[in-house]
């Protein structure tokens, strides 16, 4: 009948598997990426789609590592995502807090030149230790626990003791927290250039 057919056509137009929220999203992701490609400042990507963390200036990738997930199930990768997003989808924040763990001896000024050069960050800027595990927090109790094989001595037993009894207090909250394991000259990077303030993308987990 004529019904059926208008039915039919009307189906027919639609993209098998297309979703329209999701196409938003990446389209809003598109545009914040392009905004801070147009700047003269280094950015951090969080791409859980890809598994993957970068570390941008001028829209080329000056810095990646594909995450190797540690004690982390996909599900915490999308509670991190809608955390990092909150109610007003926000894809972007600036980094608020980053706190050194442990650490051990002192990066060569060779390495530390090639790390100003890929990150625009003056040499006598960059912190010369060599860290065997660190956070990176953005608001909302969204924590990123990096962490590496390098024997490392506390910077202070007790302000850590501090850290981790806080971190237990908004886990019983709710917080949302990704451990990554990396080695150690990538962590010497990500370390280095994790600076107050600096401008955080995310590609939410799928």
């Amino acid at each position: 009948s004529c019904g059926q057919r208008n039915q039919q056509g009307s189906s027919a137009t639609k993209e098998p598997g297309w979703d329209q929220q999701q196409a938003e999203l990446q389209f809003r992701v598109l545009q914040a990426e392009l905004k801070l490609a147009q700047s003269n400042q280094a950015y951090l990507v969080l791409d859980f789609q890809r598994n993957q963390l970068e570390i941008k200036l001028q829209g080329t990738t000056v810095w990646n590592y594909p995450m190797t997930i540690e004690k982390t199930e996909a599900s915490e990768l999308h509670e991190f995502s809608e955390r990092f997003m909150g109610s007003q989808q926000n894809i972007m924040r600036p980094l608020l807090f980053k706190y050194l763990f442990a650490a051990s001896g002192r990066t060569p000024d060779s390495i530390l030149a090639i790390i100003s050069g890929a990150t625009m960050f003056p040499p006598e800027l960059l912190q010369r230790t060599i860290p065997e595990r660190f956070q990176l927090k953005w608001s909302d109790d969204i924590v990123l626990d990096i962490r590496t094989d390098v024997v490392g001595k506390p910077e202070s037993k007790w302000k850590n003791t501090m850290v981790e009894i806080r971190r237990a207090i908004a886990g019983s909250l709710g917080d949302a927290y990704v451990t990554v394991k990396m080695p150690k000259d990538n962590a010497i990077t990500l370390y280095r250039a994790a600076v107050i303030g600096l401008p955080t993308l995310i590609y939410p987990a799928s």
